[in-house]
């Protein structure tokens, strides 16, 4: 059993930090998520959550240049450290995402939006986030490909979705259509987060960015 050198400990508490941003991220996300689908107002628990991973955010760029000016890494490490800063950013995104989906709350009718389509992507977006999280968490190259194999379904309805709603101008109560497309371009733009996350990864594992 190897020892456990000074920089060790400083990793493991980073990586605690990131785990409690991947935890964050995706729960801000689900319950921006239903404040849609639900009506409910959300919004405040939600912000709450958005300048939380804000903060956390701010912590991991803090306790990363401690570690590199107490600590002088090697490549490996400051890979990792390196990488932390930019997924603690992508995290702090999606919060704040999640946040502005949840905000729109307030201004879809009480009735006669159809949100079946938002259903869907937001669906796939959720099992994203958890999964980049639980890829970089796990260092698993294959989840991160998985993420990214995700994304291509996600421009695809994006695209589709978006088209239709053009296509349903002056038919669809000019609210609701609006709330739709930005809750769809929201999904969209975390997606590609996710694929910042999964790419991250493979820096810190190969060397390499995608």
């Amino acid at each position: 059993m190897s020892l456990k050198r000074p920089i060790d400990y400083g990793l493991e508490r980073l990586n605690g930090l990131m785990s409690d941003m991947v935890n964050l991220a995706g729960k801000a996300l689900k319950k921006s998520i239903e404040s849609v689908l639900t009506r409910v107002d959300n919004i405040e628990e939600v912000r709450k959550m958005s300048s939380q991973l804000l903060f956390m955010m701010d912590e991991v760029g803090e306790l990363a240049v401690q570690l590199i000016a107490r600590f002088q890494p090697v490549a490996s490490d400051l890979r990792e450290i390196k990488s932390a800063i930019q997924v603690s950013y992508d995290f702090s995104r999606i919060g704040r995402y999640a946040a502005n989906i949840s905000e729109i709350v307030r201004m879809i009718p009480e009735v006669g939006c159809d949100f079946t389509k938002v259903k869907e992507l937001s669906q796939i977006v959720l099992e994203m986030v958890e999964e980049a999280g639980r890829a970089y968490l796990s260092k698993d190259l294959k989840k991160a490909e998985e993420v990214r194999k995700r994304d291509d379904r996600v421009d695809y309805l994006y695209a589709e979705n978006i088209k239709y709603l053009i296509q349903m101008g002056g038919k669809i109560d000019t609210a609701c259509l609006l709330s739709t497309a930005l809750i769809l371009r929201y999904l969209e733009r975390i997606a590609d987060h996710t694929c910042y996350i999964a790419d991250s990864l493979s820096y810190i594992i190969t060397g390499r960015k995608q």
